[in-house]
This record gives C-alpha cells, sequence and structure tokens, in this order.
C-alpha cells in the first residue's frame, strides 16, 4: 500500500492557519473531565503544561504568538528538534509558570493572566485543584485514548477559533487509520509484538505499559500490555523483556539518553530475536499521541512492522506533513533528523527504506 500525499488525499493543503480571528464572543468548551469551561473568544493567551500538547496549538494556529507558557522540559525538547529550528520564538515562551513535573506555580499564573491553562487531568488534587481554587480557567487533558486524544485537538481548535482547521486534522487521521486497517484486513496477516522502551538503567526498564492507540492504529501489539500491565509506564527487568519475546523493539524519542546502540549492546537483551534482527528503532521526532501530525508516525509504525505491505515514502510525508502542519518546507537534514536516521543507522533495514537517495 503506497500513502498518498497528504493534500491530494484531504484537500488539506486549502485549510490554513489564518492570522486573526472573529469579533468578541462568548464559548463554552468541554475539557477531558467533561467539565464546561466558559471562555470570552478571542483567546489571546492560551498556557499549555503537559508535554506534548504545544506543538498542536502552534499547527492549529500557524504559529507561537498566543502560546503563553509551556512547561521547561517541553521547551528542552522542542529546542533540541526541528520544531525550535522552524520557531526559534519557542525559546523566549515563558517555562516558570509550570514546573517540570507538572505542578502549577499559582502566585506566577495569577500575575500573567492567561485566559486559559491546558493541564494533565491526572493528578488533579496536585495539578488542577490549586489553580482552579485561586479562580483562573483550567481545562484539562489526557492522552489515555484516542478519543482523549482528539478531544483536545478539537478543544484547542474551538479556543482558538479554529474549528475547521481542527476539523480537518481529525480527517486526516480518521483516513490515515482506515487505511492502514483496510490494508492489515485483506492481508490477513498476524501482528508483530513490541516493547515500547521510554527509560533503561542497566537491567531495569521503563516501558509503555498500556495499548496505546497509535499501537493499535498501526497494527501492533504492547508485549507489555499482555503480560498484564495497564499504566502509562512500568518498571520491568530485563528479564522480563526476554520472557516476552517481542518481535520489534522502540526506544522513545523523548528521551534522549538512550539509543538503539544502547539496546543492541545489552548484554541481557542480547539474547533477544529482536535484537540479533536488528530490529531496534528510535521512533521518529514526531509525537505519536496527537492527533495534529500523530497520523505521520502511525504511518512510520505500519512501515516499520510491514514492511512489504506499506510504502510509505516517509520522507515524502514528513515534508508534506510538516508543510501542512506548520507551513514550512524542511531541509534533507531536517527530515534526517525528525526520522532518526543517525541513531536507526544498524536498525534492520532503515536506512535503505529512509534513507534520501544520494
Amino acid at each position: 500500500m503506497r500513502f498518498r500525499a497528504l493534500s491530494l488525499a484531504l484537500g488539506l493543503a486549502g485549510v490554513t492557519a489564518l492570522a486573526g480571528t472573529a469579533a468578541a464572543d462568548r464559548i463554552t468548551v468541554k475539557d477531558s473531565r467533561g467539565h464546561e469551561i466558559a471562555l470570552e473568544r478571542p483567546v489571546g493567551k492560551v498556557a499549555i503544561f503537559p508535554l506534548p500538547i504545544p506543538e498542536a496549538l502552534i499547527a492549529l494556529d500557524g504559529g507561537t504568538e498566543r502560546l503563553l507558557a509551556i512547561n521547561p522540559r517541553a521547551q528542552v525538547a522542542l529546542m533540541k528538534g526541528v520544531i525550535g529550528q522552524l520557531f526559534p520564538e519557542i525559546a523566549n515562551i515563558r517555562t516558570d509558570l509550570v514546573a517540570p513535573n507538572f505542578i502549577p506555580n499559582v502566585e506566577e499564573i495569577l500575575k500573567a493572566e492567561p485566559d486559559v491553562v491546558l493541564q494533565w487531568q491526572a493528578k488533579g488534587d496536585e495539578r488542577v485543584a490549586p489553580m482552579e481554587n485561586a479562580g483562573i480557567k483550567v481545562a484539562t487533558v489526557s492522552t489515555e485514548s484516542r478519543e482523549t486524544r482528539r478531544g483536545y485537538i478539537a478543544m484547542l481548535g474551538q479556543i482558538l477559533g479554529k474549528e475547521e482547521r481542527a476539523r480537518a486534522f481529525l480527517d486526516w487521521e480518521d483516513k490515515t487509520v482506515a487505511d492502514i486497517a483496510a490494508t492489515l484486513k485483506a492481508a490477513g496477516r498476524p501482528k508483530p509484538r513490541i516493547v515500547f522502551i521510554d527509560s533503561m538503567n542497566g537491567n531495569e526498564f521503563v516501558v509503555f505499559g498500556r495499548e496505546e492507540a497509535y499501537f493499535t492504529a498501526s497494527g501492533l501489539i504492547n508485549a507489555a500490555t499482555e503480560a498484564g500491565f495497564t499504566e502509562g509506564s512500568v518498571k520491568v527487568g530485563a528479564e522480563s523483556l526476554l520472557d516476552w519475546k517481542p518481535d520489534i523493539v522502540f526506544v522513545n524519542y523523548y528521551n534522549d539518553s538512550i539509543k538503539p546502540e544502547d539496546i543492541f549492546a545489552h548484554p541481557v537483551l542480547a539474547g533477544l530475536d529482536a535484537v540479533k534482527q536488528g530490529r531496534v528503532y528510535k521512533t521518529p521526532a514526531i509525537d505519536p499521541a496527537t492527533a495534529a501530525g500523530g497520523e505521520i508516525a502511525y504511518q512510520w509504525f505500519a512501515e516499520i512492522a510491514y514492511p512489504d505491505l506499506f510504502s510509505a515514502e516517509m520522507r515524502a510525508t514528513v515534508s508534506d506533513g510538516f508543510k501542512l502542519l506548520y507551513g514550512k518546507e524542511l531541509s534533507a537534514a531536517q527530515i534526517d533528523q525528525l526520522l532518526q536516521m543517525d541513531w536507526n543507522g544498524k536498525s534492520a533495514g532503515y536506512a535503505e527504506t529512509f534513507g534520501a537517495i544520494r
């Protein structure tokens, strides 16, 4: 299956992030808790504390002008990557309104006067309640399911007055998921079992425990979920990974302290067939947990898992996707960086499939 160019497949090229908003109007948005938050549009200042969501606002709004504050960890990650190259002004966005562990600085938030703060729903007593008790408007988000991820895109679109653009992103995701599902159904293949490593310390690993929506969308099965885990992240020993016998090992892009080479060189994991076969991959520097760009990651996962079924032309897919999302042209070096070409150099088939034609 060959994925078609994004603009041709969905007609999204005509959906642009137009500057400016309509005259003032009162809206009500519903957050991940089901709570309704009343806002006056145009909304001028949005603070976003969860890590993966600032990119979605930038994509929906066409820039950072209304992005008042982000998590300091998000700023570091963005400035190290291609998004920071495309939007260097991210370096000047405030990071003093929230701690790296998502605890809000209520005093500074009150001084900054955001129109709304986006915050994780989880651990609301310490992350949300202090702000709401101070009269700050908070809209919670969650990434526990595909529905909640889609929900915050729709909510952000409503907050920003960019409902049509948000709808276009959700349609793009729907089409990507449907195309992958149709190909896999026709092929009737067993689904590869994977382990997704977030961090490691010797023989101790933090892996994703639950069946993430982007695993399901890409035709993958999380071996940790099969083993009974349901949490977002869980600690396990190297022997557990040996027992699970995954077909593919993924390493999280968000942690630049771990790379495929660390897995290849690990004395215990060297016994895994996935390691022997070179099927260890650093995931692209494109967050799969958002419906504003995660579609590109779905296609990457599908091509890694089923190389004979999918031909996503990933370099063109990434280039077209970033032009759609951010209105920016990528260089070959930036595409290399997003696809982790340096770190995936020894991974099976990677250079041949995803490398630039020299």
